[in-house]
């Protein structure tokens, strides 16, 4: 796992902050990705990056509490999610890289992992 990962769980931890809310955590990626936005429209290098930070740490923490504080199916979900897309190729329509023909989705390993 990433130390900055760790941190991410170890934050909510610390704080009490494994009650997962789908809404709640939509709320919050939202705010940051409507941050994203705003700051790309102006062009502000700094306040994208920050954003983009502030998205990958609710989206770490909002996994963390949607697995209950598992750290091993945390690992496992994106280990699984990481497998599904090396399997797809580098070829790119409109800038997005394509499934192809080899691409297996994530969800039925996700849901193993879930189910343990």
């Amino acid at each position: 796992m990433n130390n900055w990962s760790e941190e991410v769980m170890m934050w909510n931890e610390e704080r009490d902050n494994l009650r997962y809310s789908p809404s709640l955590e939509y709320s919050m990626l939202d705010e940051e990705l409507n941050e994203y936005m705003e700051a790309g429209l102006i062009g502000d290098k700094v306040a994208q990056a920050d954003a983009l930070g502030d998205i990958l740490v609710v989206a770490v923490g909002s996994l963390y509490k949607l697995v209950e504080g598992d750290k091993q199916k945390f690992e496992d979900i994106m280990l699984a999610i990481t497998s599904a897309n090396n399997l797809k190729p580098t070829e790119k329509v409109d800038g997005k890289i394509i499934k192809g023909d080899k691409y297996i989705a994530p969800e039925p390993m996700i849901e193993d992992i879930l189910c343990k």
